[in-house]
């Protein structure tokens, strides 16, 4: 089993720093902070293997990769094999065969299209989360809602999958209690919320992680 997903399933806020570029030296920083895992942008991976080796070599946490382009079956293998533990992807642009795939997590993004019947069908394939990367790009960088949090409370409840929320709103520290009383179970921090730096990734993972921390002392 991924060791992602076994984080999750232990029933603890799970803390997921997706990096904004394909960087060791940010997975480090990553890390540092407190990042239960680390997931990276796939463009750079088909190019630049290298970067993919030295980043899973050097973390400690799970690392997966976002899909956020087409890619074949014999490259996500490829990936695999090199230790990427869990893949992020469009659920509505998954190939049957990236949903067979065992051993490596799968974790099926949604977008601000989404349909509440899809929830169903997301609860009866073969995957292990849902990103619940709802919002529209022109809303992205603005604060949570009360509708954002409605909408998360209503993915967690209608499928019996973890949820993850990914940042794609400025979401606060003090939010992150919030978050976790919606039924989410991880969130991915983006760039949106750590910056682009490792100084400022290092330190909002670190921020993040501590108010993760925190709910299991309630």
């Amino acid at each position: 089993m991924s060791k992602l997903i076994s984080l999750i399933k232990k029933g603890t806020m799970t803390l997921i720093v997706s990096l904004p570029d394909n960087s060791a030296e940010l997975a480090k920083a990553a890390e540092d902070g407190g990042a239960d895992a680390i997931m990276v942008p796939i463009n750079p991976l088909v190019k630049d293997k290298k970067q993919l080796i030295s980043i899973i070599g050097l973390a400690r946490v799970p690392v997966g990769a976002k899909l956020t382009t087409e890619i074949s079956e014999p490259e996500v293998k490829g990936l695999q094999k090199l230790g990427v533990d869990f893949f992020d992807f469009d659920f509505y642009a998954a190939p049957a065969w990236l949903l067979k795939m065992k051993d490596a997590g799968k974790i099926a993004s949604l977008d601000s299209k989404y349909m509440v019947d899809d929830l169903t069908r997301l609860s009866e394939k073969p995957i292990d989360g849902i990103d619940a990367a709802i919002v529209p790009n022109e809303s992205f960088g603005r604060d949570l809602t009360v509708g954002d949090l409605q909408q998360y409370i209503t993915i967690c409840l209608s499928t019996g999958l973890p949820v993850i929320v990914s940042t794609q709103k400025l979401v606060r520290v003090s939010e992150v209690p919030i978050l976790w009383d919606t039924g989410a179970k991880a969130i991915i921090l983006t760039d949106i919320v750590t910056g682009n730096s490792a100084k400022s990734i290092q330190a909002v993972t670190k921020e993040f992680k501590a108010a993760a921390e925190a709910l299991k002392e309630e």
